[in-house]
């Protein structure tokens, strides 16, 4: 005889939060019990951000550790998965981000500079209006990178979703990434 196995509970590693798709105020989102992977809130809607995979994982750490030698030599702060408040309906969570030296980089503050690393199931149009709405929120920069087609775009003044061979931005001045560096770890 078969023993029957309970069905996984919400907020479980393994199951979606019970917060997901739920559509509530600021208040309510910022008393949300902190669950991974995190939640955003997009439109006053509750999303649960996409689980990551190796390659997204090994992506952000290379881009983090890229961050922290520049933060190094330039200042500023660099982290991954930071709150951002982009409006009262909208707190969203960049993979990984950098501010200016100069700039709040307390809770929920805008980044200079976000990266958004697309991780399976991500739709590359979801993503590019990610990065459209930091940059309206005040983010000087954005990129989003591709690992499954090893592409990335740059959403920087006029440039919105222009396809680059190198991460530069006018808000890191001094900073430079090849793709073919970034994505050779993928390989490894």
């Amino acid at each position: 005889m078969a023993i029957r196995q309970p069905r996984p509970q919400f907020d479980e590693p393994d199951g979606p939060s019970r917060f997901d798709g739920k559509r509530m105020g600021e208040a309510a989102y910022l008393a949300l019990p902190e669950v991974k992977p995190y939640l955003e809130l997009v439109d006053g809607v509750v999303r649960q951000k996409p689980m990551v995979n190796a390659a997204h994982r090994r992506l952000v750490f290379f881009i983090d550790l890229a961050l922290g030698r520049y933060v190094e030599v330039r200042g500023g702060e660099g982290g991954p998965e930071g709150r951002v408040r982009l409006d009262e309906r909208n707190y969203r969570l960049p993979d990984t981000a950098y501010w200016a030296q100069g700039r709040a980089s307390g809770d929920d503050s805008v980044p200079s500079v976000a990266f958004e690393v697309r991780s399976p199931g991500q739709s590359m149009a979801a993503l590019r209006a990610k990065c459209r709405a930091f940059r309206r929120a005040g983010a000087d920069t954005c990129w989003l990178i591709d690992p499954e087609a090893r592409t990335a775009e740059l959403f920087e003044a006029e440039r919105d979703g222009e396809p680059v061979s190198r991460l530069e931005s006018l808000a890191m001045p001094g900073f430079a990434l090849e793709l073919s560096e970034l994505f050779a770890v993928l390989d490894r």
